[in-house]
Parts: C-alpha cells; structure tokens; sequence
C-alpha cells in the first residue's frame, strides 16, 4: 500500500491497468535513468516500426506517471552532462511494483489465451 495525494493508503493494483505506453516507458527506467529522447528511441528499438510514438504523447505520459508518483525525476547519470533543457526522470519503487503488477496480470492474460488456444506456447 502506497500514501496518494490525499494521504490514504492505495493498493498497487489501484494503479492497473497501465496504458500501454506507460509501461513501456517504466519498462525502459529499470535500465536506468534517461530522458524523452532517450526513453522514445529505446521504446522504438525494443517494438520496432510498429508504432510512431508522438512527443506529445510521451510527454503526457511521462507527467501522468510523475503525478501518480511511478517515476520521479533524477539527476543526470554520472558521465552524462545535464544541458539544462532535458529532464532525467527514474522509476520509483511504487513503480517498480506497479510493472511488476502489470506484467503479472499481462501473463496472465496470455497464459488464458493460450488456454484457449489463441496463442501458441511459448518456444
């Protein structure tokens, strides 16, 4: 259980289910620390031309999830100089739970849908 904004505590999956997008970008934080550009070309990597992702978009996101208290922001890692217009920002460890939470409850949808023969299993 995690304090909200008004001081009572919510349940991890209180914050489920998570927009796509939004675990995405908490999946890239567990590597570490980064910012926008930096999170997009990492997400873009990882799924492909798929999906374009929109500045606007991510940036929205990333403030729902400072909001919500998922990620927070950080300073520069070591090595790297903060040219003052770009915001590291670092999953918290709500956040890490909530992508726990949210990647059990994915599994377990697969694992349904493979039930149902929807899916192949796993290689």
């Amino acid at each position: 259980m995690t304090p909200s904004k008004t001081g009572t505590a919510k349940p991890v999956e209180s914050y489920l289910p998570l927009h796509p997008l939004e675990f995405r970008i908490l999946l890239v934080l567990l590597d570490g620390p980064s910012h926008g550009y930096r999170i997009v070309k990492a997400i873009e990597e990882r799924v492909g031309d798929q999906r374009r992702i929109y500045p606007a978009n991510l940036y929205r996101r990333i403030r729902d999830l400072l909001e919500r208290g998922l990620i927070e922001e950080t300073v520069a890692p070591a090595g790297e100089e903060s040219e003052g217009r770009r915001t590291y920002v670092t999953v918290s460890r709500l956040g890490r739970q909530v992508a726990r939470a949210e990647a059990e409850r994915l599994e377990s949808l697969v694992a349904d849908a493979r039930q149902r023969r929807l899916l192949g299993r796993a290689r």
